[in-house]
């Protein structure tokens, strides 16, 4: 028996280095898949955060106002915003006459206001 022990130790001691050198290679393969894995893991982690944070920045770009739009544009009701001095006349919106000048429309009378409703309602 001991015979056999001496054997198997010589069997063993022979073929050590070989073995070693399997058992380093094993550990580095091992070592890599594990770098490797650990590399995609950290990158989708890296995207995804990235992607987060861009439509979170979109998303609060496109919340802002846009005060060159046109809906945003108030209309002056109250005419404090005209930076034309105030007129006591009415504007008109009648056309003036070929061949009459301004001066000439302005000696006319204004018409009243019966004569105003009455032309309306025709």
């Amino acid at each position: 028996m001991s015979q056999a022990k001496v054997d198997k130790y010589k069997e063993y001691k022979k073929n050590r280095k070989e073995e070693l050198e399997k058992e380093r290679k094993a550990k580095q393969r091992a070592s890599l898949i594990g770098r490797i894995v650990a590399i995609v893991i950290a990158a989708g982690l890296l995207i995804a955060l990235g992607i987060t944070a861009y439509n979170a920045i979109r998303s609060g770009i496109q919340a802002r106002p846009d005060y060159n739009r046109e809906e945003m544009i108030l209309e002056d009701v109250a005419g404090v915003l005209s930076t034309e001095a105030p007129t006591t006349e009415a504007p008109t919106t009648e056309a003036v006459p070929e061949g009459t000048t301004a001066a000439d429309t302005a000696s006319e009378p204004a018409p009243s206001e019966a004569e105003t409703t009455a032309a309306a309602s025709n």
